[in-house]
């Protein structure tokens, strides 16, 4: 720093600088917004060549601290001994030992931390550089609606499972009620979600809820990491889409079917494609949760307009191209939410094809809209306005709502 910024403000995380979580919580809030907003407008206009881009006002997170209800810890060891932490920015094989002061997950969380490092002294923590080790991760997922956790730990091979049962036991000792579940997962080389799942004790699920609707959320399901903001992401999508309860709705990339069903009562039949088959299962559970009716997909193929939700599993492309050679009725509005990553030039392709009049285009990464949005320009979209909402305070990172219409 030559000269600071006269915006600048002290950081509330003693980390900051260091861990490569938070990288705005040096920047006020309104600020964060601003600056966000501005990254988007950019983004759209040099990688989506959108000329005066209708980037409308930042909807702000209701929680700029403690707003996530899911972290995800790596073990590591320092001559203090075992602590649960991150990564130092730009660096895989070095943590910091945040876990216990972590202002992004509420104060119980990281009391939770606190009493899992104290178990966790002694034991051989994995080395990613040497590859030596057995303990590699702590996951946490909190239902904001029960006030519940979820507490899982990620090993690297197969161990007697009875050797974590105390730590469980003692756990549920000083947290009655709010720890509901444990699980082990054995998992030599990949992340917390992957390998062989064992349950521990307790329950592997809990209920969310977001708007009226509630939600089953396993351990390891994808759920927005911000809920409180994603009911404010949601009810932009809804209000960019219009809605009148006569329009038949497709949920692309739909994952556990939030977003269809969050728009249930608006619409009149809904069609969601997930490639994960689990969590399908998930949004057929959500689904009936909600008392929400469900054809099976050959129904939904030959009664498009059915009062009914149906859920197809298999890579959107590769769906939509089966259901162009059933010639199914085309979708009024076509709801997007990709990966990271966007979509292919194939699915922009089938999409435009079924000539929906409005597609609402979710995202984390501007890019791709941006990049998706110039090909939905080149086959007869017009992009009507874009609209980002912070679901990741404190941080550079940025949602989006788009909206394209015939």
């Amino acid at each position: 720093i030559i000269e600071e910024s006269p915006i600048r403000k002290k950081t509330e995380c003693p980390y900051f600088g260091e861990c490569g979580g938070c990288t705005f919580q040096h920047i006020p809030y309104q600020n964060q917004l601003q600056f966000k907003r501005e990254i988007v407008a950019e983004t759209m206009k040099r990688l989506g060549n959108f000329e005066n881009v209708p980037v409308e006002t930042v909807i702000p997170s209701p929680l700029q601290w403690e707003y996530r209800n899911k972290m995800e810890f790596a073990f590591g060891k320092n001559a203090y001994g075992v602590f649960a932490g991150l990564h130092r920015r730009g660096r895989y094989d070095v943590l910091l030992p945040v876990a216990k002061q972590c202002l992004l997950i509420s104060k119980k969380i990281r009391q939770v931390c606190s009493s899992i490092e104290e178990m966790a002294q002694g034991e051989a923590t994995y080395d990613p550089v040497k590859g030596i080790g057995y303990l590699r991760f702590l996951s946490i997922r909190r239902s904001f609606y029960m006030d519940k956790i979820i507490v899982g730990i990620t090993v690297t091979q197969k161990i007697n499972p009875e050797i974590f049962e105390f730590w469980f036991e003692e756990l549920n000792r000083r947290f009655p009620d709010y720890i509901i579940g444990g699980y082990l997962t054995i998992n030599p080389g990949g992340g917390s979600t992957e390998g062989e799942f064992i349950p521990m004790f307790g329950d592997n699920e809990f209920i969310e809820k977001l708007g009226n609707k509630k939600f089953n959320v396993s351990a390891t399901s994808f759920f927005q990491t911000n809920p409180k903001a994603a009911e404010k992401l949601y009810n932009t999508a809804a209000e960019y889409a219009n809605l009148s309860g006569s329009e038949t709705l497709w949920d692309l990339y739909c994952g556990t079917g939030t977003i269809g069903i969050f728009m249930w009562n608006d619409i009149k039949s809904l069609i969601g494609i997930e490639e994960n088959k689990d969590s399908v299962g998930d949004a057929i559970r959500n689904a009936r949760l909600n008392d929400i009716p469900l054809d099976e997909p050959d129904c939904i193929i030959e009664n498009p307009n059915s009062n009914a939700a149906g859920f197809f599993t298999g890579k959107v492309r590769k769906v939509l191209w089966e259901l162009q050679q059933k010639d199914i009725q085309s979708p009024d509005v076509v709801i997007i939410d990709p990966p990271r990553s966007g979509l292919t030039k194939k699915a922009v392709i089938r999409i435009a094809k079924f000539s929906p009049q409005k597609i609402v285009y979710i995202s984390c990464n501007p890019a791709t809209i941006a990049r998706d949005g110039a090909l939905f320009s080149q086959n007869g979209y017009e992009l009507i306005r874009v609209r980002p909402v912070d679901m990741f305070p404190q941080t550079y990172h940025i949602e989006s709502v788009a909206l394209f219409e015939k």
